[in-house]
């Protein structure tokens, strides 16, 4: 991958600036510097992840970046349509992500996933006719599902999801917190399976599988009212809307292997 060409990026919200794609892996230190992805011998160094890893997008958090309403935005927001999803009904989007050694968790932030029906199906939209499927980091590298979707429609069961769910949020529902980490110094790779529910139905499936693990199975989402569209979109930033969520540092994450599939 030379440039984001693949992706076939229909809109770039912001942080255009704070993306740059590399031909190497991170170093350590976290600190923005990177290694050559090949090593004196042609072969690729180790990074949990072997041969999988070519080339990575460098996303840049500067100090006290928060989320993109914030003045200083930090990470990017882009949407893409890499596949015709105009048809699709169930879809898996992966990737890699590396967070550094040292790196700050603060409170939580965003990471990619799949939207359907209209753009911007976060920041407190009510999602009646959008949804979204981002995952999300919070303290100490907990991840699970940061769901948008018709609120009021979702089950008892799925507000339940082990070991913690959230449900009553002004903003997106907190779905299987806990369920799995993300490793500060190592790669983790996530698959995402949705399913699209029969329109007005409780039947709709999100599968999340972390280094190869099923960490999240659920059959019971309520994703849409009618008929729409699935394109995909790609963004991470910190928050949170508060201060308290605002990186501490100028800080780094790396992502790679991204790819999605249509299954049905």
């Amino acid at each position: 991958m030379t440039d984001l060409s693949a992706f076939n990026v229909t809109h770039f919200a912001y942080g255009q600036d704070n993306l740059q794609l590399v031909d190497a892996q991170p170093s350590a230190s976290g600190d923005g510097t990177a290694v050559d992805t090949e090593t004196n011998d042609g072969s690729a160094p180790d990074s949990g992840l072997g041969s999988l890893i070519t080339s990575v997008l460098q996303l840049f958090y500067p100090a006290n970046s928060i989320n993109p309403t914030a003045d200083i935005p930090g990470g990017a927001d882009f949407y893409a349509t890499p596949l015709d999803l105009s048809i699709a009904n169930n879809i898996s989007l992966e990737y890699s992500v590396y967070f550094p050694p040292d790196f700050d968790w603060v409170q939580a932030g965003k990471l990619p996933g799949i939207y359907g029906g209209h753009t911007a199906c976060s920041g407190g939209d009510a999602a009646v006719t959008c949804f979204s499927t981002r995952l999300m980091w919070r303290s100490h590298g907990a991840g699970e599902l940061y769901l948008y979707a018709p609120k009021d429609k979702q089950t008892d069961d799925l507000c339940s999801t082990p070991p913690r769910s959230v449900c009553d949020a002004d903003y997106g529902l907190s779905v299987g917190r806990g369920s799995f980490h993300f490793a500060a110094g190592n790669w983790t790779h996530v698959r995402q399976t949705v399913s699209l529910n029969t329109p007005g139905q409780q039947d709709g499936g999100f599968v999340l599988e972390v280094n190869g693990e099923v960490v999240i199975d659920r059959s019971d989402v309520f994703y849409r009212d009618i008929a729409y569209t699935v394109p995909t979109t790609t963004f991470t930033f910190f928050g949170g809307h508060d201060p308290e969520y605002a990186s501490p540092k100028d800080q780094y994450t790396w992502f790679a292997n991204f790819a999605m599939s249509v299954n049905g």
